[in-house]
C-alpha cells in the first residue's frame, strides 16, 4: 500500500514538473511570436508612413506644376485674344479713315477690297487670319493648340499626362504604383507580404510556424527571421529609391518639355504677329503711300519674364523679384548673351569667361573683368537654379539691360 501510494506521488510530480515545463515553453513561445508579431506591424506601419507622405507631397508638387502651366496658359490665352480685338478696332478705324480719303476715287477701290481682305481675320489665307489661326487654342495643331495639349493632362503621350502617371498610384506600371505594391502587405509578391508571411505562425512554411511546431529553435527562428526583414528591407528601399529617381526624370523631362513647347509657342506667335502686321503696313504702303505702325506685344505668361532682342527666353527658372531686388539665372543668362561661355562651379563660387565674372554664393562681393563689386543682394540658390541680381548682367554685358516692372520683364538688347 505504501509502494502504491509512493508511486502515485512521483506520478504526480512528473505531471507537474511536465506541467510547468510545458508552460514555460509555451509562454517562451508565445513572447518570441509576440514580439516577431510586434517588429512586423512596427516595420510596415513606419514603411507605408513613409510611402503615404512621399505620395501625397509628390502628389502635391505635380499639381502646383499643373495648375503654374494652366494659368500661365490661360494669361497667354487672354492677353493674344484682347490683342486680336485690338488689331481689328484699329484696323477698321484704318479702313474708316481710307475711305473718306480715297473711296470717292474709282481708282482706288479695288485697293480698298484688297486692303480690307488682308485685315479681316475671316479672310481665308490672309494675314490676319494667319495671325488669328496662331493664337487660336482650339484651331487644329496651330502653335497655342500645342501649348494646350502639351499642358492636358488628359490629353494622349501630353508632357503633362506623362507626369501625371508617373505620380499616380494606381496608374498601371507607374513608378509609384510600384512602390505602393512594395509596402502592401496584400500585393502578391512584394517585399511587405514577404514579411507579413514570414512573421505569421499560422502562415504556411513561415519561420514563425517552424519554430511554433519545434522544426526552429528560438535562436534559429530569430537569426532567419532577421535575415529575412534586413532583405525586404533592404528591398523596399531600393524600390522607393527607384522610384523617386524615376518620378524626378519625369518631372524634369516634362518640365523641358513644356517649357521647349511654350518658347515654340509664344516666339511663333510673337512672329507670325510682326510678320502679319508687316504685310499688311507693306499693302498700304504700295496702295496709300504710307505704312502703319502698331506697338509690338509683350507677351504675359502671368510670371516675371526676360526677353532678348525681342525673343522670349525659355529659361529654367524665370526672374524672381525679392525684397525690390530682380534675380536671374546665372547660367541661362550667360549662356544666351555667350553662347561660348564658360561656366566652373566649385564649393560656392561660381567663375564665368567671356565676359570674366566670379561670384560666391551667400556674398554680396563679385569681380567683373577683374573689378571688385558690391551686388545689392547675394546670389543664392532658389529652385536648385544659382541667382544673381541683375546688376551683374548689366556690368558685365556691353548692352542694355533693363527690368519693367510693370511688365514683369527683363529686357536685353
Amino acid at each position: 500500500m505504501k509502494g502504491i501510494r509512493k508511486a502515485s506521488s512521483l506520478v504526480l510530480a512528473c505531471t507537474l514538473f511536465l506541467g510547468l515545463t510545458a508552460n514555460a515553453s509555451a509562454a517562451s513561445n508565445n513572447k518570441v511570436l509576440d514580439q516577431v508579431r510586434n517588429e512586423y506591424t512596427s516595420f510596415e506601419k513606419k514603411a507605408v508612413k513613409a510611402y503615404e507622405k512621399y505620395r501625397d507631397d509628390t502628389n502635391k508638387e505635380y499639381q502646383a506644376y499643373r495648375d503654374k502651366e494652366q494659368a500661365s496658359f490661360d494669361t497667354f490665352v487672354k492677353q493674344t485674344s484682347n490683342d486680336l480685338s485690338q488689331l481689328k478696332q484699329a484696323f477698321e478705324a484704318d479702313v474708316a479713315k481710307l475711305e473718306v480719303q480715297f473711296g470717292s476715287n474709282k481708282e482706288y477701290s479695288s485697293k480698298l477690297r484688297t486692303y480690307k481682305s488682308k485685315i479681316n481675320a475671316s479672310s481665308l489665307s490672309s494675314p490676319m487670319q494667319n495671325y488669328a489661326q496662331s493664337i487660336n487654342p482650339t484651331s487644329l495643331a496651330s502653335l497655342m493648340s500645342n501649348y494646350k495639349s502639351a499642358i492636358n493632362e488628359v490629353s494622349l503621350a501630353s508632357p503633362m499626362m506623362k507626369y501625371r502617371n508617373a505620380v499616380n498610384e494606381i496608374s498601371l506600371a507607374s513608378p509609384m504604383s510600384f512602390y505602393r505594391q512594395a509596402v502592401s502587405a496584400v500585393s502578391l509578391a512584394s517585399p511587405m507580404s514577404e514579411l507579413r508571411h514570414q512573421s505569421n505562425p499560422t502562415s504556411l512554411a513561415s519561420v514563425m510556424q517552424k519554430y511554433k511546431h519545434g522544426k526552429l529553435t528560438q535562436k534559429q527562428a530569430l537569426a532567419e527571421w532577421r535575415s529575412i526583414l534586413k532583405k525586404e528591407t533592404k528591398s523596399i528601399q531600393t524600390i522607393a529609391d527607384k522610384t523617386k529617381k524615376d518620378i524626378h526624370t519625369i518631372s524634369s523631362t516634362t518640365s523641358n518639355d513644356i517649357l521647349t513647347q511654350k518658347s515654340k509657342t509664344v516666339n511663333g506667335i510673337l512672329e507670325q504677329r510682326q510678320k502679319t502686321l508687316q504685310e499688311i503696313s507693306d499693302t498700304r504702303k504700295d496702295y496709300f503711300g504710307e505704312g502703319i505702325s502698331i506697338s509690338p506685344l509683350i507677351p504675359d505668361l502671368g510670371e516675371p519674364q526676360m526677353m532678348m532682342n525681342g525673343k522670349w527666353l525659355a529659361l529654367p527658372q524665370q526672374p524672381v523679384v525679392q525684397n525690390n531686388v530682380v534675380f536671374v539665372p546665372v547660367r541661362a543668362v550667360f549662356e544666351t548673351i555667350n553662347p561660348e561661355m564658360k561656366l566652373t562651379k566649385k564649393g560656392d563660387v561660381i567663375s564665368i569667361s567671356n565676359p570674366a565674372v566670379k561670384v560666391t554664393i551667400n556674398s554680396k562681393t563679385a569681380s567683373v573683368g577683374g573689378k571688385t563689386i558690391t551686388l545689392p543682394a547675394a546670389p543664392k540658390l532658389i529652385n536648385g537654379n544659382v541667382m544673381i541680381p541683375l546688376q551683374l548682367v548689366e556690368e558685365s554685358y556691353n548692352g542694355t539691360v533693363r527690368w519693367d516692372a510693370a511688365l514683369k520683364t527683363v529686357f536685353i538688347d
